[in-house]
């Protein structure tokens, strides 16, 4: 991806463990570096956080990933994608293709360790060749929150429904120099954690996006003492990132199009806005370095 900077930008002050280890990220990835089969394509799928700003961990434990593959010629319908994200395989226009299970390790993931561009190599393998229509994540029950260092509470899956399904757009998908299809999944942990009586519990929001459609914005905001929360936002597109200890933050998956940027803290500093941040299709914008000030 590249990258685009920004430069003379006007600034508008406002006031106002369990974890199993993560492959780190990795590109062009070849499912087991073997070659496809006849009938049969390369699936390599990246799991990265939108992240929430109440937890200091969150952990997910994700068994299974499979992927539903509409492999006919005649009855593709245009508007699958706009299918709910459910288990819908006997309604009229979700009753074909069929699901395809990828390798994974099944294990207990740290959601917020995959924020700021960061994601990991969760799943891959071959699958019938065809249009992909479908991902489906299968839940454990040994998910949790930690609300710091030490607390923590156990996480129940809403409805005791342990999947978990994201629709993926034909604009979804990027396919590699290898002519393998990757996907790229964001997990909403903010939306996915929700109140269930007086405990917790877990319904993800999952969304599919490519990388080559849509794009980035990247930069470094100081100093860590005010706890900054950046915040990107146009009409009711609305993305966050919690930047690292070194100030640095990244948030991908955003549409094209124009927005504003939002550097939310905590007292006794100001907020700082910047308008109309252009973003493009396969580029990263660069945004200035941000001091906040008090």
């Amino acid at each position: 991806m590249k990258k685009l900077f920004i430069n003379g930008i006007l600034l508008t002050t406002i006031f106002f463990v369990l974890a199993i280890a993560l492959y780190s990220c990795q590109k062009n990835v070849s499912p087991n570096n073997q070659v496809s089969a006849a009938g049969k394509q390369a699936v390599v799928l990246y799991l990265n956080d939108d992240p929430s700003l109440f937890f200091t961990k969150v952990l997910v434990d994700i068994r299974y990933v499979e992927v539903k593959v509409d492999t006919s010629t005649s009855n593709i319908d245009p508007n699958y994608e706009e299918d709910e994200n459910g288990d819908d395989d006997h309604s009229s226009s979700d009753n074909y293709g069929q699901w395809d299970t990828l390798t994974i390790i099944p294990g207990v993931y740290d959601l917020l360790q995959l924020r700021n561009g960061v994601d990991t190599l969760l799943a891959n393998g071959f699958v019938w060749q065809g249009r992909i229509t479908k991902v489906r994540f299968t839940l454990g029950t040994n998910n949790a929150v930690y609300i710091d260092s030490t607390h923590f509470y156990p996480i129940n899956i809403c409805d005791n429904s342990p999947y978990a399904y994201v629709g993926v757009e034909l604009n979804s998908l990027d396919t590699t120099h290898e002519g393998h299809m990757e996907l790229h999944i964001d997990f909403d942990v903010a939306k996915s954690i929700q109140m269930e009586g007086l405990s917790f519990c877990i319904r993800p929001e999952l969304r599919a996006y490519s990388q080559n459609t849509t794009g980035a914005i990247e930069g470094k905001v100081f100093p860590k003492e005010a706890k900054p929360v950046v915040k990107v936002c146009r009409g009711l597109d609305t993305l966050y990132a919690t930047p690292f200890e070194n100030g640095e933050y990244k948030i991908t998956g955003i549409k094209e199009g124009a927005y504003t940027v939002v550097y939310h803290t905590a007292l006794p500093y100001f907020d700082t806005t910047i308008y109309n941040v252009p973003i493009h299709p396969g580029l990263e914008t660069k945004m200035p370095e941000i001091h906040l000030r008090r």
